[in-house]
């Protein structure tokens, strides 16, 4: 999978030179943040009031940057982010799932939008389930993952930033023993804003 995802990003690479030959190239970086809602169930802490707060896959907060070659209408951009979720707090058990998205994607631009699509690996997928004396209790580790993302961004061409909305398509394999199901969904709904400098 790691081989696909590197053939895939040089002939991406390469794609973009030799539209950059013909045009003017423009490097910026890119940082960004958001919030993806969706997936399968991971976890569910029950509170002693009723309530419950879940854990999903590939749903939390998402902190990515990288770089973003600019030539012409069209914007090649690659990222590297960490995204995190977890249940709400409780005395005595805390549930976590964190994942590190990495992303090569492809824009159009028109004057005030960005719309694209690209890859999406996602590195090292784990739940975390700190309950101790629970049968539960312990780390929980998926397969990397591929998938894919869309997104559209208003994002004024004169402007430093983008408001985003995004979905992503993947799954997750459990890499750890007896699991629950054969596999996750992670598909994914967010929103969040992009900085360019």
């Amino acid at each position: 999978m790691k081989h696909m995802v590197t053939k895939l990003a040089m002939v991406a690479a390469m794609l973009s030179l030799s539209v950059a030959s013909a045009q003017a190239v423009e490097f910026k970086g890119v940082v960004g943040l958001g919030y993806d809602a969706g997936g399968d169930t991971l976890a569910t802490v029950t509170f002693t009031d009723g309530s419950t707060s879940e854990v999903k896959a590939n749903a939390g907060l998402l902190f990515n940057g990288g770089v973003v070659m600019v030539t012409g209408d069209f914007e090649t951009q690659a990222t590297v982010g960490y995204k995190f979720d977890s249940s709400k707090k409780a005395t005595n058990v805390n549930v976590t799932f964190d994942v590190l998205p990495v992303e090569l994607m492809e824009f159009y631009r028109t004057d005030n939008l960005r719309m694209g699509l690209g890859l999406s690996y996602h590195s090292s997928p784990t739940l975390k389930i700190d309950f101790p004396g629970n049968a539960a209790h312990g780390t929980y580790k998926f397969k990397d993952a591929i998938g894919y993302v869309a997104q559209i961004g208003w994002s004024p061409r004169t402007g430093s930033y983008s408001i985003d909305l995004r979905y992503t398509a993947i799954k997750y394999l459990p890499n750890y023993a007896n699991p629950a199901k054969a596999e996750y969904n992670g598909n994914s709904v967010g929103l969040g804003a992009s900085f360019y400098f």
